[in-house]
């Protein structure tokens, strides 16, 4: 992903009852979209998580995800954490549970999954980012102080 921003982030509250692991199991664009869900607590702001993917694909670019899958690199970024297991517990989405889908990638591989979502998903908002998301974005960057 080239570091002009040539990307866009659409984030949907997903009220369905499904397995949110079958929507990260889902790859558009190529493979070039990332999909993760985390639960409907760990942000309500659009832009948020547009800030970390952002970091996400930087860090692509670099060489230097978190993990060695960039949709485990955003979770540990919205979660706060280098540790996997920890994430998971934090932000992970639940089977049965409402959560949010986040997908991240080229502008025109993120409209399918939109499509896709239908009515069981509602997009989240977009804000000016509050004091509680800017520390929370600014700790996702510290994160790869902590692995390099």
């Amino acid at each position: 992903m080239a570091a002009d921003m040539r990307f866009q982030v659409r984030c949907f509250e997903v009220m369905s009852r499904g397995d949110p692991a079958e929507l990260r199991e889902t790859r558009g664009s190529g493979g070039r979209v990332l999909v993760q869900t985390v639960k409907a607590d760990a942000g309500r702001n659009e832009f948020f998580f547009e800030m970390l993917a952002a970091q996400t694909f930087a860090a692509m670019e670099s060489g230097r995800l978190l993990a060695r899958k960039p949709e485990v690199d955003l979770l540990l970024r919205i979660a706060g954490t280098n540790q996997i297991t920890e994430a998971v517990e934090r932000v992970g989405a639940k089977r049965g549970e409402r959560y949010i889908a986040v997908f991240a990638g080229p502008r025109a591989g993120i409209g399918m999954f939109a499509r896709a979502l239908g009515s069981a998903g509602r997009r989240l908002s977009r804000n000016p980012l509050n004091a509680e998301e800017l520390d929370r974005i600014e700790r996702a960057a510290l994160l790869n102080l902590s692995k390099y």
